[in-house]
């Protein structure tokens, strides 16, 4: 009976050759368990020398012969889960006839199966064989095991097809054919596929009929208002969902749209006080707590973070994800000793960015050997990552004002890929601020030699030479370039105002600094446009541009270093 247990087995196939059946599960469905072999009459010679055999080629991936061999073992036992297998082992061979013949003994044996029509839709249509694709999906539809799930079933297995239109084509004789006008799953199915076919007016109209025909199905409600999204029609789509919020105030999907239409306008505040109105109606969703504690420390609201973090502890969801975020909790709050010992229970996706953070800990601590070694066992643990601790150990010496030593990082990560454009740049930003603009030049330079169109090398290095030397022409056609490639970049705009007015260029160079900050408040840009406005005899909007800045950056370096020269402080606005 060994042979018999070996037949019902769950391994078939190994996860890297999974089939196209695997993307139709439902979500939330589990796969059919298989099914349990049922002993023959006769356990003859035959029906063991064909599973063994079949067993020995699939584990050494001959797939050829294990569906041969599963074949033969399923005529003679009549075991649908062998003609599964056969099934499986043709489509790993890639010989669609053999899968048919496999399907066919399969459907035979098991005419209720579902993963067996499902097969057989995916093969029709790459067979271009409409018919018994329609045949079949049908069938998929009928033996769906969620109500409703069916439709969007097919609807996924259409996916197959190369040109979306198509997928509309056939699903609308699929639910012509069904006689499912009226069935509001068949006609949301058909509003995904309008949409991904940008036929958009035919998906509105079809998935408001789907919510027509089943009101309070919050389903075709989320798909309009992510339809308007999509065309960038955001202030219809807050109508919209607003509209559908006041029928149904406490439906908690619509409630997430409304949540997620606050963080992409990027109003955080908006988007936590949904989550918590959703929090109060069911406090224990790990989905919500998860959304609003990440939201919460996005935003700096390290108690209502800690607050949700610690319901998802007392519901023991997501351990490592809820004490890396905790972690970093507790490292806002200034506890160190808390953070540390968060960011050690770490494990899983996570464990190398808890791992990160305690060097940094480490190193804001004074202990920067320890925070070393640390990411020096991390390049030993993740040889292929080795770039990217280089990188992040020369900007924790960096932050500890360490710039030598940082440079040392660099210099020995060069060592071992010279022509590595992020450590170049890393490089080259650290010289520039060591004075050092020989080393930032040959550096960019050399990112230019492999990546001539590297925006930030082009634009780096154009603002470096108007800034710190008199190359000025050099410094401008650098600066043209990046702003060829990134127009509306400020920093660009702000580099391109500044080399015109190192060239004395002034009224020039205020039009493309007033445009840089227009794109959003920079304490740098606003130093620079005061000094032109200055240089201008224009002192009073100085001035103005001035006290704005230090109001919103009162500690920034450069916009100090600048109003030092011009002996400008708060008590001068």
């Amino acid at each position: 009976m060994l042979v018999l247990i070996a037949f019902a087995s769950n391994a078939d196939q190994p996860p890297s050759h999974a089939t196209p059946t695997e993307s139709t599960a439902a979500p939330g469905s589990s796969a059919p368990a298989p099914a349990v072999a049922q002993s023959p009459t006769t356990l003859s010679p035959e029906l063991i020398y064909a599973a063994l055999v079949a067993e020995v080629a699939l584990q050494r991936g001959d797939y050829d012969a294990a569906f041969e061999h599963f074949l033969r073992a399923a005529e003679l036992a009549r075991e649908p889960s062998l003609a599964e297998r056969a099934v499986r082992s043709a489509l790993n061979a890639k010989r669609s006839a053999a899968a048919r013949q496999a399907l066919d003994l399969w459907t035979d044996l098991e005419p209720d199966a579902p993963q067996a029509h499902q097969l057989a839709a995916f093969l029709a249509l790459e067979a271009g064989d409409q018919e018994w694709a329609l045949a079949s999906l049908e069938r998929v539809i009928e033996l769906a095991g969620v109500p409703g799930q069916g439709y969007l079933q097919a609807a996924q297995i259409l996916g197959r097809l190369p040109d979306p239109a198509d997928r509309l084509r056939v699903m609308r004789r699929l639910v012509d054919a069904l006689d499912a006008q009226e069935d509001a799953d068949a006609q949301f199915a058909l509003a995904t596929l309008a949409a991904a076919a940008n036929q958009d007016e035919v998906a509105i109209q079809l998935a408001e009929r789907a919510a027509k025909l089943r009101p309070g199905w919050s389903d075709p409600q989320l798909f309009l208002v992510r339809l308007l999204v999509r065309r960038e029609q955001i202030e219809q789509a807050h109508a919209m969902l607003d509209r559908y919020l006041g029928e149904a105030p406490a439906d908690p999907e619509l409630k997430l749209m409304k949540a997620q239409l606050h963080m992409d306008a990027e109003e955080p505040e908006q988007a936590l006080a949904v989550f918590d109105e959703l929090l109060k109606r069911d406090p224990e969703r790990p989905d919500v707590l998860m959304a609003a504690a990440v939201l919460a420390l996005e935003i700096g609201d390290l108690d209502k973070a800690r607050r949700f973090l610690e319901a998802l502890q007392r519901l023991e969801e997501r351990p490592n994800d809820v004490a890396f975020l905790l972690g970093q909790v507790e490292e806002q709050s200034g506890n160190s000793d808390a953070a540390l010992a968060l960011y050690e229970q770490v494990r899983g996706q996570n464990r190398t960015s808890a791992q990160v953070r305690i060097a940094s800990l480490y190193a804001k601590a004074g202990e920067i050997a320890r925070a070393r070694e640390l990411l020096q066992q991390l390049r030993d643990q993740s040889p292929g990552q080795d770039v990217t601790f280089y990188l992040i150990e020369g900007e924790l010496l960096r932050a500890q004002g360490l710039d030598q030593q940082a440079l040392d990082v660099y210099d020995r990560a060069l060592a071992e890929q010279p022509a590595h454009v992020d450590l170049l740049y890393a490089r080259a930003m650290l010289a520039v601020g060591m004075d050092k603009v020989g080393m930032l030049e040959r550096d960019l330079r050399r990112i230019l030699v492999d990546h001539p169109d590297h925006v930030d090398a082009l634009n780096a290095l154009g603002y470096t030479l108007a800034d710190r030397t008199d190359r000025l022409d050099a410094a401008q056609a650098f600066i043209e370039r990046a702003l060829q490639l990134r127009p509306d970049d400020p920093a660009i705009l702000d580099s391109m105002g500044w080399v015109l007015y190192r060239k004395g260029q002034a009224e020039d160079a205020e039009d493309y600094l007033r445009k840089a900050l227009e794109q959003g408040f920079d304490a740098e840009i606003a130093a620079h446009l005061g000094e032109v406005l200055w240089s201008l005899g224009r002192k009073d909007e100085a001035r103005e541009v001035w006290g704005h800045a230090l109001d919103e950056a009162p500690e920034h370096e450069y916009l100090l270093r600048v109003l030092s020269r011009f002996r400008f402080s708060h008590t001068d606005h």
